[in-house]
């Protein structure tokens, strides 16, 4: 009886030691997985950079909607001016 009770206590010893080396190579698998991630995401100050390229991008478009809409003007005066001109 003695020696089932021991072989039971080493195999549930064991199988736990097993289960507890699968445990930890799956979060070591996780961690690399995360480190491999966080490698990828931009720093602040890249952050920062494409905030201030995109208001310099925003300010352009700005910019030449207005000289697009003077154009526009410009030439329906025009257009206005020759239909009437006959």
């Amino acid at each position: 009886w003695a020696v089932v009770s021991v072989l039971a206590f080493y195999t549930w010893l064991i199988g736990r030691q097993s289960a507890s080396q699968k445990e930890l190579l799956e979060l070591r698998t996780r961690i690399t997985t995360l480190e491999a991630q966080v490698k990828q995401v931009p720093t602040q100050s890249q952050i920062t950079e494409l905030i201030a390229k995109l208001s310099r991008t925003e300010a352009q478009m700005q910019g030449m909607q207005d000289q697009i809409a003077a154009t526009y003007r410009r030439a329906e005066n025009i257009e206005s001016y020759l239909l009437n001109k006959k």
